[in-house]
């Protein structure tokens, strides 16, 4: 970093002098670009700013206007410090010179002790070279991890930790609008107001220092103008010519990602999914104080209580409308026309028309969200929801088939309320793009006091709403709890044990096989079979079915299997096989 007048000052070299400072006690942080040695009664014609002069004034005149003179023409000509050797010329600096140098801000020192000036100019430029040669290899530092993220197409996030790794503070990136896009090492005294705050600071080109803040601010943008600034918060631990190198570099950097990402939105959008995703790893140990500020900078509205829920694309079977479900939960759960046979037929053939379109253990699923976009589509519409039931929320995706919200409940509104009124609004906002309706599905959580609990939530309501999504449309609520996903969520939980999957393999590979070698259907009709607990009539009517092709379909299943489904022990095997088959293919 580069030397001041007071590390001068306190080096050995200017220490062997005694020296005592006469003016300028407040200036001792200026930077000292070099010394100089000088004897002559004019030696402003020959400083160019930032230079430490030494002098035994030796060729300076009684006059007193004359020795005013010598003290502006130092000032003037921006010199950072005088040091006086006394003894040779002077018993003391002249006082004429101490009350010039005191109005000018110019520190003056003096000598009690003869030095060598060759050993202070010596030890002062030894420092200076060296620092110089730390900015050369921070420069080159800052190069070389610039090119690295923008070869690696790194974005915005990642961009500005390597700059707060680099200048050891807090990084801001905001908008136009004064509205946080990305952030690190910022905690709620960085965070807390920040709109307000930062709408103080004028907008000006350029690079620039905000003291009163304690920011480096820079632009960001390109040709077309800036869209943003980014904000270096406290001081860096490197030289302000440093820091604002890297400030700049880094914007230059932040300019090229968002030509990557076509637009600002796309930028904020990653920031926030990194906001909620990262409860994963933090939960409730954050401080709640930097989770409220952080969630606040992103636009969410202060509140006493706080909820978490996520929103889960349906199964690929989804019906129209959920019959159990009441009007918000069959918007909620509705998907596209269900597909069922209608010419009651009773042949293999007519079963792999009329089944298997609709069997979740089939490889061949339709997703009416497919494409790369898909979990951004149902953002939207989770957001488009939110935005109907006038609630105040973060909403991002958390992976491809799931959507986090963060909800900042309003002061007498309850959470059943909320959810029942956003569910609604879902149900009638959930389209993609295309136009096809999409079973969306609610896992909700407790309310909470606490913003950093009830984000750590955001890991059980994405649990409850995809354990959710696996219950057939009809069967589905508004919104689900953790009481609401029974067996489900265990085996959910068990997905990845080889034990369950080897269980349901050796419960359903004799029905598997026969399905896949004659074309039948008769999965489904089992699934379907004992979803319904068993009842014969109403399920003959949903399979568009006489009761004795039913009833036929299922001795077909026994025989296959060997089993008697009139046990009830049996039942229940076979459906959590089938079930464990179902988590297994969503997960």
């Amino acid at each position: 970093m580069s030397i001041t007048v007071r590390q001068v000052l306190d080096s050995p070299a200017v220490q062997t002098g005694i020296p005592r400072l006469l003016t300028g006690a407040d200036q001792l942080d200026r930077p000292v670009r070099w010394v100089h040695v000088f004897e002559g009664d004019d030696p402003a014609a020959l400083l160019s700013g930032g230079e430490l002069l030494l002098t035994t004034l030796v060729a300076l005149p009684d006059d007193p206007a004359r020795q005013r003179e010598y003290i502006r023409g130092l000032a003037t000509a921006g010199a950072a410090a005088l040091v006086v050797e006394l003894g040779r010329r002077f018993a003391s600096v002249p006082q004429v010179m101490v009350d010039e140098a005191s109005a000018a801000a110019l520190p003056v020192v003096a000598l009690h002790r003869t030095v060598k000036f060759v050993t202070i100019t010596e030890a002062v430029h030894a420092r200076i070279v060296d620092d110089q040669h730390e900015l050369l290899t921070f420069t080159r530092q800052v190069h070389e991890v610039f090119t690295q993220v923008a070869v690696a197409g790194a974005d915005a996030q990642e961009i500005i930790e390597r700059t707060a790794q680099m200048a050891g503070t807090a990084v801001v990136l905001e908008n136009l609008a004064h509205e946080v896009i990305a952030y690190t090492r910022a905690d709620a005294q960085v965070l807390t107001d920040w709109s307000a705050r930062s709408r103080l600071v004028d907008r000006v080109g350029g690079t620039h220092e905000v003291p009163e803040h304690g920011w480096l601010v820079t632009g960001v943008g390109g040709t077309q103008g800036d869209w943003g600034r980014l904000v270096l918060v406290g001081k860096p631990v490197v030289p302000p010519s440093a820091a604002r190198m890297l400030v700049e570099r880094a914007a230059q950097a932040l300019a090229v990602a968002r030509l990557m990402e076509r637009d600002a939105a796309s930028l904020r959008s990653r920031a926030l999914q990194r906001f909620l995703a990262g409860f994963a790893d933090t939960g409730a140990r954050a401080p709640d104080e930097d989770v409220r500020a952080a969630a606040e900078a992103f636009g969410l509205v202060r509140a006493q209580r706080y909820l978490a829920l996520c929103v889960a694309r349906g199964r690929a079977d989804d019906g129209g409308a959920g019959a159990g479900a009441g009007a918000a939960g069959a918007g909620v759960a509705g998907a596209g026309a269900a597909s069922g046979r209608r010419d009651g037929a009773d042949s293999p053939g007519a079963d792999a028309l009329s089944d298997r379109g609709a069997d979740p253990l089939s490889d061949h699923r339709a997703d009416p969200l497919a494409g790369p976009r898909s979990e951004q589509a149902l953002a939207e519409a989770v957001s488009r929801a939110i935005a109907q039931a006038q609630l105040s929320a973060l909403v991002s995706p958390l992976d491809e088939d799931l959507v986090g919200v963060l909800v900042a409940l309003p002061a007498r509104t309850s959470p059943e309320a909320a959810l029942e009124t956003f569910a609604a609004a879902l149900g009638r906002t959930a389209v993609t793009p295309g136009g096809v309706r999409q079973g969306a599905v609610v896992g909700a959580t407790p309310e909470r006091h606490s913003i950093s609990q009830a984000g750590a939530d955001l890991t059980e309501a994405g649990y409850i709403a995809r354990a959710a999504a696996l219950i057939p449309a009809e069967h589905r609520k508004a919104y689900h709890r953790i009481a609401d996903i029974g067996i489900r969520g265990l085996l959910m939980l068990l997905g990845g044990d080889e034990r369950l999957t080897a269980f349901a393999e050796r419960q359903l590979a004799p029905l598997l096989i026969h399905d896949d070698q004659h074309g039948t259907g008769l999965v489904t009709v089992l699934r379907r079979y004992l979803e319904a607990g068993g009842a014969i009539a109403p399920l003959a009517r949903a399979l568009h079915l006489s009761r004795q092709a039913l009833y036929a379909r299922l001795r077909r299943i026994e025989r296959i299997l060997g089993v008697d489904l009139a046990d009830a022990e049996t039942r229940t095997a076979l459906h959590v096989a089938l079930l464990a088959k179902e988590v297994g293919s969503a997960t």
